[in-house]
């Protein structure tokens, strides 16, 4: 049992001296700094939109609430607690700002490229491969145009040669005489031809 409390000892001085050693150093704020910043707060404060203030609002209205362990829908903020959120939103705004986004070193490390003059040898070549392109790109175009036009004429010369083959299959019409029919060719209409 002992050795487990001088482990448990053991543990809480070390978390305890880590904690101490990696604790974030701020250097004191002479009265001239003070006031400045506060001023920059004051500032930032006025320049907030409504919905960054409902931000800070809601959040602090929760943070109370399970402060309290009440529902959040049943706290209240006092008007000087609103007043202190709003104010530390504008403080954590304000460093933010002054502390960058945490992507400016990416601009530093990466300048942008400088332009390359290109010679006139590969300002030709482009040239010509551009035209290269647009003569390939006109061929093309003709290619489609003529299969196009040999496609629409195998399409009329085939319907030409289903109208002419619908034409003879068509009896010709009765030229206005009837061709009286024999007593056979009636029986054989009929069925009647064993009668006969």
């Amino acid at each position: 049992m002992k050795n487990y409390k001088s482990l448990l000892i053991a543990g809480a001085v070390a978390v305890g001296l880590y904690l101490f050693l990696h604790q974030k150093k701020t250097l004191p704020m002479t009265l001239a700094q003070k006031a400045a910043w506060h001023d920059q707060v004051s500032h930032r404060t006025a320049q907030m939109s409504t919905a960054e203030k409902i931000r800070a609002l809601k959040a602090a209205r929760k943070e109370k609430a399970t402060a309290q362990g009440t529902p959040e829908t049943e706290t209240r903020l006092t008007p000087m607690e609103m007043m202190l959120a709003i104010r530390a939103a504008a403080e954590k705004k304000l460093a933010e700002e002054e502390q960058g986004t945490g992507f400016d070193y990416i601009r530093e490390r990466a300048p942008l490229n400088m332009a390359v003059p290109v010679d006139k040898r590969k300002h030709a070549s482009i040239l010509k491969s551009a035209e290269r392109i647009r003569e390939e790109k006109r061929r093309r175009e003709e290619r489609k145009a003529a299969e196009r036009e040999e496609e629409n004429r195998k399409r009329t010369e085939a319907q030409k040669a289903y109208r002419d083959e619908l034409r003879k299959n068509i009896k010709p019409k009765d030229q206005g005489y009837s061709k009286k029919k024999t007593q056979e060719e009636v029986y054989k209409l009929f069925g009647l031809w064993a009668l006969h």
